[in-house]
C-alpha cells in the first residue's frame, strides 16, 4: 500500500485511523498515536450510539438473518473494530447477550418465524446457524474465548458440520422451519 493511501486512510474516522495503525503500520495497542486513534474511536458519537443500542440486547426481533440492522450484525462489527469486554459498556451487553444460552450451547436471539415458513408466529427465543457463529466469533473477540459459556456454544456449532459444510439448523423451539433451499443443502448456498 502506498503512502498516499496510508495518509488517506490516517484522515479517515477515528476507527479507521486506529485500525490503519493496527493492521497496516503494524502499530502496537501501547503506540501513543494507536492510544489517541483507540480513544477517540471510543467517544465518537456513531461507536456510542452502538453501543447504547445494544445496551437493549437483543433488540428488534430478528426478521432476517442479513439485514445490517440486526444486533448480532453490529455486534460482531464492535468486534471487528476491536472493543472487548474491558471497554464500557461491552461487558455489560455480552452478559445480556450471554443470559439467553440454548439449552444446546448457541445463543439466542428473540425471532418470529410466521405459520406459513412452520414458525409458530409468535415472538421466542430461539437461534439458526445463520447468525450463532456471529454471536459467538464476536464474542470470541471480545475476549471471551475462554468463558465455559462461548466454549459450550462453539462445541455444539462444531458438531453440526457435515462433510459438505454446516446444514440449515436451527434450535427445537422454531420446528419444522430450516430456512429456504433443500435440507441437503449447506447453509452458504442457500439464499435468505
Amino acid at each position: 500500500m502506498n503512502d498516499k493511501t496510508i495518509d488517506w486512510l490516517l484522515q479517515g474516522e477515528a476507527w479507521i485511523q486506529y485500525r490503519t495503525r493496527l493492521d497496516l503500520l503494524g502499530q502496537t495497542e501501547k503506540d501513543p498515536q494507536v492510544v489517541s486513534a483507540r480513544k477517540s474511536m471510543l467517544a465518537d458519537a456513531k461507536i456510542q450510539s452502538l453501543l447504547t443500542e445494544l445496551m437493549d440486547w437483543p433488540g428488534i426481533v430478528l426478521s432476517s438473518h442479513k439485514s445490517a440492522s440486526q444486533s448480532f450484525h453490529k455486534l460482531a462489527f464492535l468486534a471487528d473494530l476491536g472493543l472487548n469486554i474491558k471497554d464500557s459498556p461491552v461487558k455489560k451487553i455480552a452478559d445480556k447477550v450471554m443470559k439467553h444460552q440454548s439449552s444446546q450451547g448457541p445463543f439466542q436471539l428473540t425471532m418470529n418465524i410466521p405459520t406459513h415458513f412452520s414458525g409458530s408466529g409468535e415472538d421466542e427465543w430461539a437461534w439458526a446457524l445463520c447468525d450463532a457463529p456471529i454471536i459467538v466469533s464476536a464474542l470470541v473477540q471480545m475476549g471471551l474465548g475462554d468463558d465455559k459459556r462461548v466454549i459450550t456454544a462453539v462445541e455444539h456449532l462444531d458438531g453440526l458440520v457435515r462433510d459438505n459444510g454446516w446444514p440449515c439448523a436451527v434450535s427445537p423451539e422454531l420446528g419444522k422451519f430450516r430456512g429456504p433451499g433443500r435440507k441437503a443443502d449447506p447453509v452458504h448456498t442457500r439464499r435468505w
